[in-house]
């Protein structure tokens, strides 16, 4: 009897396992729309057998990714359950295309070229391209009658362009880039903003989004970085630092606090060289997950701030167009850049006047000389040079009035805008806020003892406070 239950047994386990062995399983496999592409592969196979998945594409349509994410295709898959597989595919919106555009970091001039290369639904390049130039200095550009089988493209623009931050043409060349939907309008533009957001819109769409909501998506990422909290129905590619409006002020103080000011002829020619480092660095941090997280990358950026003068650059810009012969309102770059200022350094919230500075941060920032506008020093030794000095809350004004024998050397001049000049009185107003400002300033004339009034107008239009300051002797040099 123990014999017989143990041959049962082990033929028992025999059947079991030929059975378990001879088990089969459902493939589906399905497309997000038939009329755009085909899917095959579907059938009934023994667990572990192999099965190979095939996505068709129809005419003038891509097949995009599976419903795992996966975009190898055919492909194969071992089979171990019951599963269904979609295919996913879109429509090429090819067709002829016409638009125009500007190609800004400032305005690129003539001689700089554009390249329009064709893009498939997963950004990869087709191989059909387009290229045009440059039409006049204010960086526009137009193609027409264009053929493609797609409606997405990567634009390319290379040249020359007005740095709006000195008030000069580059000295070298850069690159600036844009992914767009020739759908979306006739007007394309290429400037800094499409430039560092195409590394993040190929990082989302690889990862499976639709290249309108990686668009959407980076581009309100990247407001956030700038400390935007406004939502602006304008794509980047629509934005022109030539233009009023909100979103094309953001275009402009973004370009501006890119660009590194200098007074040394040496460091002028490496300028463009730095700048497209400092691109590449910002978009490399930003495409892995939409955030800068680089703090030496922004404090770039915000010692670039304290550096410019905000002033100047929106006289380089309106003279530059004038000379054009265009009637152009720059947009109020400067609460943009105040913006970012903002969300990223930590604020003032009173009027600063520095015991010492120096008169030129970006050329001698160890070359700090004494602040006559240290509140509570009155008496000075006229025979050594001084600077006026001071750091403006954000949202706030300062202006300085001296009225006496006191002289600027404008030459070293960071950040001040002289208003007023005159034998025996200057003022000042300071141009950027939440920075320091400073120049330098000499007291009196040779081996004279002087006096003079120092009025400061702290976001008012008549004086909070005023003091008298009188010196010994008077500045040896000339003026």
């Amino acid at each position: 009897m123990k014999k017989f239950k143990l041959t049962f047994s082990l033929a028992l386990i025999i059947l079991l396992a030929v059975t378990s062995c001879s088990k089969e399983y459902s493939v589906t496999v399905n497309s997000n729309n038939e009329a755009w592409g085909t899917a095959t592969g579907s059938g009934t196979y023994a667990s572990g057998a192999t099965a190979t998945l095939a996505a068709v594409p129809a005419a003038k349509c891509s097949f995009l990714k599976m419903n795992d994410d996966v975009t190898d295709n055919p492909r194969t898959v071992t089979v171990t359950e019951d599963i269904t597989y979609t295919a996913y595919f879109a429509e090429n919106l090819g067709g002829t295309f016409s638009f125009s555009g500007k190609l800004q970091k400032g305005p690129f001039v003539t001689g700089a070229t554009v390249t329009v290369n064709e893009l498939n639904e997963n950004l990869g390049q087709t191989g059909k391209s387009f290229t045009t130039s440059i039409s006049s200095d204010d960086g526009s550009f137009s193609l027409s009658n264009i053929e493609m089988e797609s409606n997405l493209a990567l634009l390319s623009g290379n040249g020359f362009y007005y740095n709006e931050v000195l008030g000069q043409l580059s000295s070298s060349q850069i690159t600036l880039q844009a992914l767009v939907d020739l759908t979306d309008g006739e007007i394309v533009n290429i400037n800094v903003l499409t430039h560092l957001t195409k590394a993040r819109i190929e990082t989302l769409v690889e990862e499976g989004m639709s290249f309108p909501d990686a668009k959407r998506q980076a581009e309100s990422e990247f407001q956030a970085f700038l400390g935007v909290t406004e939502q602006f129905n304008q794509g980047f590619e629509q934005m022109s630092i030539a233009s009023q409006g909100d979103f094309n002020a953001m275009l402009l103080a973004f370009s501006i606090i890119l660009q590194k000011p200098s007074n040394n002829l040496m460091e002028i020619p490496t300028l463009p060289a730095e700048l497209t480092l400092l691109m590449t660095n910002l978009s490399a941090d930003f495409a892995t997950d939409g955030a800068i997280n680089d703090q030496a990358l922004i404090d770039k950026l915000l010692n670039n701030i304290s550096l410019q003068n905000q002033v100047y650059i929106r006289q380089h810009l309106q003279n530059y167009y004038s000379g054009l012969g265009q009637s152009v309102e720059i947009p109020d770059f400067e609460s943009y850049i105040a913006l970012f200022q903002a969300a990223h350094q930590e604020l003032v919230n009173e009027f600063i006047y520095p015991d010492m500075a120096s008169p030129a941060p970006e050329i001698g920032p160890d070359g700090a000389v004494p602040n006559i506008l240290v509140k509570d020093v009155t008496q000075f030794d006229g025979t050594q040079a001084y600077v006026v000095a001071a750091i403006t809350p954000l949202g706030k004004s300062l202006k300085i009035k001296v009225t006496g024998d006191a002289h600027l050397d404008t030459s070293l001049n960071n950040g001040w805008v002289v208003t007023d000049y005159t034998n025996d009185s200057f003022t000042i107003e300071a141009q950027r806020q939440n920075a320091l400002v400073s120049m330098l300033v000499y007291l009196g004339d040779y081996k004279k003892d002087g006096s003079a009034t120092i009025a400061y107008y702290e976001d008012s239009d008549t004086p909070t406070f005023t003091k008298q300051i009188s010196w010994t002797g008077g500045w040896k040099g000339s003026f």
